[in-house]
């Protein structure tokens, strides 16, 4: 688990970029992509994940709008580490599977999507 990292509170998911802030700014959306939040879904494994977000916010078919992470809690000490140090500053949208799938062996067991609608108390980790 990742702990004792000084956060920014920023409540809601509203202040997260979405798809078309990340196209239209390409790489200026503000930097820092680890999150973490509380979250209120009966299938969900982890009710608090620390997360790297790999993609801004999307609309799917059925309307409602998702963002995708890879929980920093699921994967063991020093690939964690190096995960936080290497992409830990860069903006939303610019990590990808590929990125982190250099440094950890599995990252697959470990990418979610999440549903915004059920994401409380979130904040920004500052590394």
């Amino acid at each position: 688990m990742v702990e004792n990292q000084k956060t920014i509170f920023l409540g809601t998911t509203k202040k997260l970029p979405d798809k078309r802030t990340v196209e239209k700014q390409g790489k200026r959306v503000a930097a820092g992509c680890i999150f973490t939040f509380d979250y209120r879904s009966a299938t969900a494994t982890d009710k608090r994940p620390t997360i790297i977000m790999i993609s801004p916010k999307w609309v799917a078919k059925n309307g409602r709008t998702y963002f995708t992470g890879v929980n920093l809690n699921d994967i063991e000490g020093d690939a964690r580490d190096m995960i936080i140090m290497t992409f830990g500053s860069l903006p939303v949208g610019s990590v990808s599977y590929e990125d982190i799938k250099g440094i950890t062996s599995d990252p697959g067991c470990c990418v979610r999507t999440y549903s915004v609608n059920k994401v409380r108390a979130l904040h920004k980790v500052e590394v």
